[in-house]
């Protein structure tokens, strides 16, 4: 999947971990403290956030793919090519990521749109509210709070509320509902309170500021769910507080059932309602029974839930590993034809050390003495003896498939079948019956057919294969490659593989123009792919020539100048 798509899963697989031990372990432990859990929640709410910068990036292995040549040594190179598609399929990760992309941007525009309407409509409760002056015992009583708490604050009557609601940074406002006026003026008190605990600490700020990550978050429902709980314990906190400065837990606990049904409309604007149903149960509960914990066990809780969050973020990193783009050498295929005697080196190095890592220094010799990518006013030149050429033809293309193996006997007798391991992806056309080329590293190619296939395991299948014929010299435990032909699609155009082609997608290519003195930059579309071909769908026609080397290094150019044409390299 797309470098970006893979982080993003990643990262969001490493948070949902890390908030389901934490809210496990909280609990469990009994750690049930308002303060104690907002500032715990809080701070898992900023690790979740902080995760990409705790912990190392790993360095992502984008596989280069080198035209090499099947028949090197006698024995074929396993590539690493996207399967041979059938005609029905799934769509890929890779296809399916740019959409992807686009919804979840498309679903945070829409948070955000969401959130300034609600901001307007927070502004208009405010313009049609009054100020308020109903009744003078009522304004005796939120005057009274008001010099207690220190806390300056508008109260207003709205007729479009049915629970009080605080908002405002500079100029604090609490919207009361017309039938506030009415209440016990012990109801009163206690609401009052409960608002004015709001503005002295600000809490429409931290609310405010929670709205945003909703919006930026919104497809994480593990950072929603952080975001409930942070809210949970403020609201918790706040009524502590209110139960200690007016010695009225029961008035107070009545006042909150006066708002249980409180329309749904006031979950649309951006401020903390003075009661949410979903919280009812929790908040009443704590009201209810003492919470005590002595410091040393609250120290020692701490450091338990600390030690194991630690833990699971080390496993987390670990088994989902964040990833930077990083470039390696290798090999994605072959084609038949020659090779430049710098790239056989490398590619001889590379088998004998780390086909990754010759390929790569074969391919950089050749490539940083050919190619020039100095800034000139004319077109960057690039030697023909760097670079392979492939012609595109009409004709017949097979689809095939590759596995490597062991030869071993059949069971109950003494015939030699090849037992290959094919990934499952690439299995799936694999059918019995089908023809297929056995290779080793001490005899000729055999020819075989596909005898059986096995289940499923580790994201691979197994194939025997029985040969035809057994070449001489070629015993029971050898290493094999084996190709099995999958389909064959005829009267299509097809070329050589790309450097960085993958099955019904595009992709730029330099195609030879001016008798073989330029080639200029030509947008590809492909369709089915095999091991060594693939199938052209548009911007090319039959007998075009085009560069299917990496041409990396003048990526950015639209026309490249080709020099020493006595040197051609073609298919």
């Amino acid at each position: 999947m797309p470098l970006w798509f893979s982080n993003l899963v990643f990262w969001s697989v490493q948070v949902a971990l890390l908030v389901l031990a934490a809210g496990f372990l909280a609990p469990a432990l009994n750690l049930r403290q308002p303060r104690v859990l907002l500032a715990y929640w809080r701070s898992l709410l900023a690790l979740s956030l902080l995760l990409p910068l705790l912990q190392p990036w790993h360095r992502a292995q984008n596989i280069a793919a080198t035209v090499v040549s099947s028949d090197f040594a006698g024995f074929s190179l396993p590539p690493s090519s996207s399967p041979a598609t059938g005609q029905w399929h799934l769509p890929s990760l890779q296809s399916l990521a740019p959409f992807l992309g686009i919804i979840i941007v498309a679903g945070i525009a829409l948070r955000f749109a969401i959130l300034a309407l609600g901001l307007l409509k927070l502004r208009r409760l405010r313009l049609a509210s009054l100020p308020f002056t109903t009744s003078e015992e009522s304004t005796a009583v939120l005057q009274a709070m008001g010099a207690l708490l220190a806390a300056p604050a508008e109260f207003r009557i709205s007729s479009q509320v049915d629970s009080p609601v605080t908002f405002g940074f500079l100029a604090p406002v609490v919207l009361l509902p017309e039938r506030f006026a009415s209440l016990d003026p012990r109801f009163q008190s206690a609401i009052a309170c409960h608002e004015l605990l709001h503005v002295r600490r600000r809490d429409w700020a931290h609310h405010l500021g929670e709205e945003v990550l909703r919006a930026v978050f919104w497809f994480h429902p593990a950072i929603a769910w952080l975001i409930s709980r942070v809210r949970l314990a403020r609201e918790q906190v706040v009524d502590l507080e209110v139960v200690r400065l007016t010695n009225a837990r029961k008035s107070y606990l009545e006042a909150l059932l006066e708002f249980t049904n409180a329309r749904a409309s006031l979950a649309a604007i951006p401020a903390p309602p003075f009661l949410a149903e979903r919280q009812l149960v929790e908040r009443v509960s704590l009201m209810l029974k003492e919470v005590r914990m002595s410091q040393r066990r609250l120290i020692a809780t701490l450091t338990v839930i600390s030690s194991c969050l630690a833990l699971v973020i080390a496993l987390a990193a670990w088994t989902f590993p964040l990833k930077a783009q990083g470039v390696t050498g290798g090999v994605i295929g072959g084609v038949t034809g020659g090779v430049p005697g710098g790239v056989a080196q490398g590619i001889s190095q590379g088998i004998s050390g780390g086909i990754a890592g010759g390929i790569s220094h074969g391919i950089a010799d050749r490539v940083s003495g050919g190619i020039s990518t100095r800034p000139s006013a004319a077109e960057p030149s690039v030697d023909y003896s760097t670079i392979w050429l492939d012609t595109v033809k009409r004709g017949a293309m097979p689809l095939q498939v590759r596995g490597m193996g062991t030869l071993i006997h059949e069971q109950g007798s003494a015939n030699l079948v090849a037992r290959v391991t094919v990934p499952a992806s690439l299995a799936a056309d694999v059918k019995p019956g089908q023809n297929a080329a056995v290779a080793t590293k001490k005899g000729p190619r055999a020819g075989g057919h596909v005898s059986s296939v096995g289940a499923v395991s580790n994201d691979a299948r197994t194939v025997d294969i029985s040969l035809d014929a057994v070449p001489q010299g070629i015993t029971a435990g050898l290493d094999v490659s084996a190709t099995i032909d999958i389909e064959r699609l005829n009267n299509i155009l097809f070329i050589g593989r790309p450097v960085n082609s993958q099955p019904n997608g595009s992709v730029d290519l330099f195609k030879i123009v001016n008798n073989g003195s330029e080639a200029v930059r030509t947008h590809v579309k492909l369709g089915r792919a095999s091991l060594n071909s693939i199938e052209v769908l548009d911007g090319l026609k039959e007998g075009d020539k085009v560069i299917i080397s990496d041409m990396s290094p003048v990526a950015n150019a639209e026309r490249i100048r080709l020099t020493d044409q006595n040197h051609v390299t073609s298919h």
